[in-house]
C-alpha cells in the first residue's frame, strides 16, 4: 500500500536518510548539463595568453555559482595550497580537470565589497604567479570597484571568474568582455536531458520516471526552481512510494517562495486577463486561431507584452551535435523560460507531428504559458466550475475529435475526463491509441484506464493490457488479466497474446512458451520465436520468423522481419542484415491503428546492423537522432531504449565513459523489460572496466551470478572474464571466454563468437583453436576483429597491421589503438624500433579520438621493453598495492617468483618502486 515517503524504508542501495539529510542533498545537488561551459572556462582560465578570465552571464537561478564554485575548485593546484578570504579549497569538485593543471596558484572567494581592497593590494604587491579572484554576484559591483578590477586586468596578475545577473549589472561592467579583458560565458536553461538528469539526481535517483519528466517539465531548465519543488514536494510529504521508487502524483510542489514568484508574475493583470490565462493554461498549447475568436487578438498581444504567453516556433531546427548537451526547440509539452516569436496576424494551417518526429499535416500556431509552472499552478488553482466551463468552451468551438491531428485528439480526451464528462466509445479508442503509439504513457495509461471503467469491451481490455506493458507495469498486469478471466471469461482470449510477450519481456520464457498453445498460429510462432531469441537460440528463432514473413497481417511481417534483422547480426551476417531491413521499411506502409510493439525498435536495430556492418559513425549519428527525439519528446521507456543502444555505439567507438550517461538506468531511467535491463548491467561493467580512472568499477554481483543471459551470454562472459582478469585468475578468465566462443558457435552466433575470441585476445590470454577457424562473417568489422585475434596467436605482423588500419577506417578508435600498441609490441620484440614508434605514434593519435580508456594493450603503450603476459598481470596487480606475499596467493605462485618478475617489470619500464609503477601503469 502506498505512503507517504518519510514512512518508507530508504532502497537497499542506499543509506537511511532523513528529511533533513534529502533536504541537505537538494542544497548541494550535481553539477549537471554544464560540461561544454566548464571545459571552456577551465581551458580559458589555464591559458597563457588571451581572456585574463571569464564572466558567467545568465538569469537568476540558472546555476552561475554553481559552476563558478565547480570551476573555482579544479583550479587549484594539486597541494591545495590557498590563501586569502574565504577559501575555496574543501569545494567537492566532479570535474574531470586534473587540479594544479594551470598556472593559478590560490583562489580567492570574493563578495562584491571585498573586490576592490582585493584588487588593490595586488596591484601595490604582484603574486609571482596569478591568484583567481571568484567573484558571486559581480553584477553588484561598483563603478570604482569595476575600475580596479580592469586595472588589475590589464597587468595580468591575477585571473578572475565572476557570475552575472546580467539584466542587473552596470554598464561599466560589460566593458570587461567588450574590451576583451574577460571571455563571456552565457547560461541559458538546462536542456532537457540535463535537467532530467538533474531532477533524477536531487533525491538519489528514487523517483519514477513519471515524476522526473514532470519535474523537469515545470522548471524549465531552472536548477533553482527544480530544487524549490522538489524541496516543496518533501516537506509537504507529495511524494509517495511503493517499495523503493518514489512518485509525485498529479499535484503541483508549491510553497510560500514559489507562490511569491508566481503572484510577482500576475500582478500587473486584472481579473479578465487572468481567466484567458486560465483558458490557456487548461488548453495549451491552444491553438491561435481559436484563441483569437474567444478573447480576441488584443488580450493575446497584451499577455504577451508582459511576457506571460508566446507561441513557440513551429519549425523546430535539429541541433548540429547530438552529443554535448543539445538546446532542440521544444514540443508542444515542454516550453522554454523565455517568451517566444510575436504572435502572427494570420495564423493559419494545421500542424501535427508523428511519433518519429516527420510533419503529417500543415502548421497550426499555438500559445502556451510563457513558463510551465506557471500554467501548471493556473490549472491547479482555477475553480473547478470555472474550469469545466473552459474546457466546454474549447470542445464546443474545436471541430470534432476525428477531423483533428492525433495529438489533438488525445488532449481533448483528457479535457472531456477534467471536465467529468467521458469522450465517446471511438474517440476513446483512436485517441488511447494515439498515446501509446506516440509513447505518451502517462497519457496512454489514463485514457486506457478510463475506457476500460467505462465501456469494459475486448478492445478496452487489450488496450488496458497493452498499455500496462508499455509501461512495463507486469505485476498489475497479471493482477488485471486474472480479473478479467474471473468476471469475463470471453474477453480473456484477446489478453493472451499481451500476456504471452509480457511473460517474454519479463524474462519468463518458459511461461511464455507454456501460453503459446491458447494463441493463434501467427501469434504463437511469433511468441516462440522473440522468447528462443532471448534464450539465445538463434536458428530456432529464426526458422519460427521465416513464414510469418509472407504473412498477410503486415503487423507479424513487420515484427518477424525486424526480429530476424537481429539475429542475423548476431550470426555475423550484417550486410544480409541491412537488406533484411530494407524488405521491411518497403513493406511498412500505412501503419496500423495499433503500432507492432517491436517496431518502436526499428531505427536502433538498423543502426545495430550498420555497427555490425563496420558503418560506426553511421550508426552513432541515428542513434543520436533518434535518441534526442525520444527525450526531447519525453517518451518514456523509448528514450532508454535508444539510449541504451547508442551507448552501445559509443562503447565500440571508444567513448565508455560517454557511454555511461546512457546505459546506466535509474527508476527515472530505465526500459523495465528484463533483456533490456540485463543488457544495461552488462554495459555498464563493460564500459567501467576500461576506463583509467573511474569509481564502482567492481561488477555487479546479478552480472555475475545471472545464468539467464541467452542472446547475451557472449558479453556476460566477458564481463566475468573481465573481473577475473584484473584479479590476475587467468585461468577462470580463459575458461569464461573460451566457453563464450563454444556456447556461441554452437546456435550459429558467429559475431558472438568473432567477438569472444577477440576479447581473449586483448586481454592476453591462451586463444581458443577456433581462431584460425575463417568463420563466416561478414563486413570489414568483424572481420578484422577476428583476424586482430589470429595475429597476436600467430605473431603475424603484416596481418595485426592490415587489422589496425582496417580497425581506424571503421571508426573503431580504441580498438585500433590497441593494435597498434600491439604491433609496437611486435616490432620491438624484433627489434625494430622505429616501426615501434611509428605504431605507438598511430596509437596516441587514435586514443585522441576516445575517453580516458585503460586496457590491457594500452597499459604500458610505448614500453621502453615488451613485458610479458605474466609480467603484466603481476605489474598491474602491484600497482594496485598488493603485497608480493598477496599477489603469490592469488597467481598460486611463490612470493619469490612475484619478487623477481617485479625486479625484471622495474628493469624495463624504468620504475623505483610500486609508486612510480603506479604512475607508469594506473590501476
Amino acid at each position: 500500500m502506498a505512503s507517504a515517503v518519510p514512512a518508507v524504508p530508504s532502497p537497499p542501495s542506499h543509506p537511511t536518510t532523513s528529511t533533513a539529510d534529502l533536504l541537505h542533498l537538494i542544497d548541494t545537488p550535481a553539477l549537471v548539463g554544464r560540461d561544454r561551459e566548464r571545459s571552456a572556462a577551465s581551458n580559458i582560465l589555464t591559458a597563457p595568453s588571451g581572456p585574463g578570465g571569464v564572466m558567467l552571464v545568465g538569469p537568476a537561478g540558472i546555476g552561475k555559482s554553481r559552476l563558478g564554485r565547480e570551476i573555482a575548485a579544479a583550479a587549484l593546484p594539486s597541494n591545495g595550497s590557498t590563501a586569502g578570504r574565504d577559501q575555496i579549497a574543501d569545494i567537492p569538485s566532479t570535474s574531470a580537470a586534473p587540479p594544479g593543471s594551470g598556472p593559478v596558484t590560490a583562489v580567492d572567494h570574493l563578495t562584491p565589497d571585498m573586490v576592490e581592497p582585493t584588487a588593490q593590494r595586488l596591484l601595490r604587491t604582484p603574486p609571482r604567479r596569478p591568484r583567481l579572484l571568484w567573484i558571486d554576484d559581480a553584477h553588484l559591483l561598483s563603478p570604482p570597484a569595476i575600475e580596479t578590477l580592469r586595472l588589475l586586468l590589464s597587468r595580468r596578475t591575477a585571473k578572475v571568474l565572476m557570475a552575472v545577473n546580467a539584466d542587473e549589472a552596470h554598464p561599466h561592467l560589460h566593458v570587461l568582455w567588450k574590451d576583451q579583458y574577460l571571455a563571456r560565458l552565457d547560461l541559458g536553461p538546462l536542456d532537457v536531458l540535463a535537467c532530467r538528469r538533474l531532477a533524477g539526481a536531487l533525491l538519489t535517483g528514487r523517483l519514477t520516471s513519471s515524476s522526473v519528466v514532470r519535474l523537469a517539465r515545470m522548471s524549465a531548465g531552472n536548477p533553482l526552481l527544480l530544487r524549490e519543488l522538489v524541496r516543496a514536494a518533501l516537506t509537504r510529504h507529495l511524494f509517495v512510494a511503493t517499495g523503493s521508487r518514489w512518485h509525485l502524483p498529479d499535484v503541483v510542489p508549491t510553497s510560500a517562495t514559489l507562490r511569491d514568484l508566481v503572484a510577482r508574475s500576475l500582478q500587473p493583470i486584472g481579473a479578465e486577463a487572468r481567466h484567458t490565462l486560465e483558458l490557456i493554461a487548461l488548453a495549451e498549447p491552444a491553438r491561435l486561431d481559436v484563441l483569437e475568436k474567444l478573447v480576441g487578438l488584443p488580450a493575446l498581444v497584451d499577455l504577451e507584452d508582459h511576457g506571460l504567453i508566446h507561441s513557440p516556433d513551429p519549425h523546430p531546427h535539429p541541433h548540429p551535435d547530438p552529443h554535448p548537451d543539445p538546446h532542440p526547440n521544444p514540443d508542444p509539452h515542454s516550453h522554454p523560460a523565455r517568451p517566444g516569436p510575436t504572435l502572427p496576424d494570420d495564423p493559419a494551417g494545421h500542424a501535427d507531428h508523428s511519433g518519429d518526429g516527420s510533419r503529417t499535416a500543415p502548421e497550426q500556431r499555438y500559445v502556451v504559458i510563457a513558463h510551465p509552472y506557471l500554467g501548471h499552478v493556473l490549472r491547479q488553482d482555477a475553480a473547478r466550475s470555472r474550469s469545466k466551463h473552459h474546457l466546454r468552451t474549447w470542445k464546443a468551438i474545436l471541430p470534432e475529435a476525428a477531423a483533428q491531428p492525433a495529438a489533438q485528439q488525445v488532449r481533448l480526451a483528457q479535457w472531456h475526463l477534467d471536465a467529468g464528462d467521458v469522450p465517446s466509445y471511438d474517440d476513446l479508442i483512436s485517441a488511447t491509441r494515439h498515446a501509446l503509439n506516440s509513447h505518451d504513457l502517462p497519457a496512454a495509461s489514463r485514457l486506457a484506464r478510463a475506457a476500460w471503467h467505462t465501456y469494459r469491451t475486448a478492445e478496452t481490455a487489450e488496450l488496458k493490457a497493452r498499455t500496462l506493458l508499455a509501461c512495463a507495469a507486469f505485476g498489475e498486469l497479471d493482477a488485471f488479466a486474472t480479473d478479467v478471466t474471473a468476471d469475463r471469461l470471453e474477453d480473456s482470449t484477446v489478453l493472451d497474446s499481451v500476456r504471452a510477450r509480457a511473460f517474454a519481456l519479463a524474462g519468463r520464457y518458459r511461461e511464455a512458451e507454456a501460453m503459446t498453445g491458447r494463441l493463434p498460429a501467427p501469434d504463437a510462432a511469433l511468441v516462440g520465436a522473440v522468447s528462443a531469441y532471448f534464450r539465445g537460440h538463434f536458428p530456432e528463432a529464426l526458422n519460427a520468423c521465416a513464414p510469418l514473413r509472407s504473412h498477410a497481417s503486415r503487423a507479424h511481417r513487420i515484427e518477424a522481419g525486424l526480429l530476424t534483422v537481429v539475429i542475423q547480426c548476431h550470426q555475423g551476417r550484417p550486410l544480409d542484415a541491412l537488406e533484411t531491413y530494407r524488405q521491411v521499411s518497403a513493406d511498412a506502409g500505412q501503419r496500423p491503428s495499433m503500432r507492432p510493439l517491436i517496431e518502436d525498435s526499428r531505427e536502433e536495430i538498423h543502426a545495430i546492423a550498420l555497427l555490425f556492418a563496420g558503418r560506426l559513425e553511421e550508426a552513432e549519428n541515428q542513434l543520436a537522432r533518434v535518441y534526442h527525439h525520444a527525450s526531447h519528446s519525453h517518451a518514456l521507456r523509448l528514450d532508454a531504449q535508444r539510449g541504451l543502444a547508442l551507448g552501445w555505439a559509443l562503447y565500440e567507438r571508444g567513448r565508455p565513459r560517454k557511454a555511461l550517461t546512457y546505459v546506466t538506468f535509474t527508476p527515472g531511467y530505465q526500459v523495465g523489460w528484463e533483456p533490456w535491463q540485463v543488457r544495461a548491467r552488462l554495459s555498464t561493467a563493460l564500459a567501467h572496466s576500461c576506463l583509467r580512472h573511474t569509481a564502482g568499477t567492481e561488477s555487479d554481483p546479478h552480472v555475475l551470478t545471472d545464468t539467464r543471459t541467452g542472446h547475451l551470454a557472449a558479453v556476460t562472459q566477458i564481463v566475468r572474464a573481465r573481473a577475473a582478469h584484473r584479479a590476475g585468475d587467468h585461468v577462470t578468465a580463459t575458461r569464461a571466454l573460451h566457453e563464450a566462443v563454444d556456447d556461441a558457435m554452437s546456435h550459429r552466433g558467429y559475431a558472438d563468437a568473432v567477438v569472444a575470441l577477440h576479447e581473449t585476445a586483448r586481454l592476453g590470454l591462451a586463444a581458443h583453436p577456433a581462431v584460425h577457424v575463417d568463420h563466416p562473417v561478414q563486413g570489414p568489422f568483424l572481420t578484422a576483429r577476428l583476424h586482430y585475434a589470429r595475429a597476436l596467436a600467430t605473431g603475424d605482423e603484416a596481418l595485426l597491421s592490415r587489422v589496425a588500419r582496417t580497425l581506424a577506417e571503421v571508426g573503431a578508435h580504441m580498438y585500433a589503438a590497441e593494435a597498434y600498441a600491439e604491433l609496437a609490441r611486435l616490432h620491438r620484440q624484433a627489434g625494430r624500433e622505429r616501426a615501434a614508434t611509428a605504431a605507438t605514434a598511430e596509437a596516441r593519435t587514435l586514443l585522441e579520438h576516445c575517453d580516458d580508456v585503460l586496457t590491457p594493450p594500452l597499459g604500458l603503450l610505448g614500453e621502453a621493453a615488451p613485458l610479458s603476459a605474466r609480467e603484466r598481470t603481476i605489474a598491474h596487480l602491484a600497482a594496485q598495492g598488493l603485497t608480493d606475499k598477496e599477489i603469490a596467493g592469488r597467481l598460486v605462485v611463490s612470493p619469490r617468483t612475484v619478487s623477481n618478475t617485479l625486479y625484471r617489470v622495474y628493469q624495463k619500464t624504468g620504475a623505483n618502486d610500486r609508486r612510480h609503477l603506479r604512475k607508469l601503469l594506473p590501476a
